[in-house]
């Protein structure tokens, strides 16, 4: 498993020449699929605790995957690629 400073340098190895536009998309579809977590437990009528809960757990879920399959994947394929 990657630590934080791989991801970082990971990130910047595959941004190189990256459209600004792109780095606020990849941050917005992060918003968006935490607003999808939320919407789902209101509607679950969770208690506030609940969807506070709920949300907090999904958190670090959903950004790892978002950096796993735009940073962490693309150099494993590169590097599986080189060897």
């Amino acid at each position: 498993m990657a630590g934080l400073m791989d991801i970082f340098v990971m990130k910047e190895r595959v941004n190189e020449g990256t459209n600004p536009i792109f780095i606020i998309l990849e941050k917005a579809s992060m918003l968006l699929a935490l607003l999808i977590v939320f919407a789902l437990a209101m509607a679950l009528k969770l208690p506030d605790w609940g969807v506070g809960v709920m949300v907090g757990l999904s958190l670090g879920p959903i950004v790892y995957g978002h950096y796993y399959f735009l940073y962490i994947r693309p150099l494993q394929v590169k590097n599986a690629g080189e060897d």
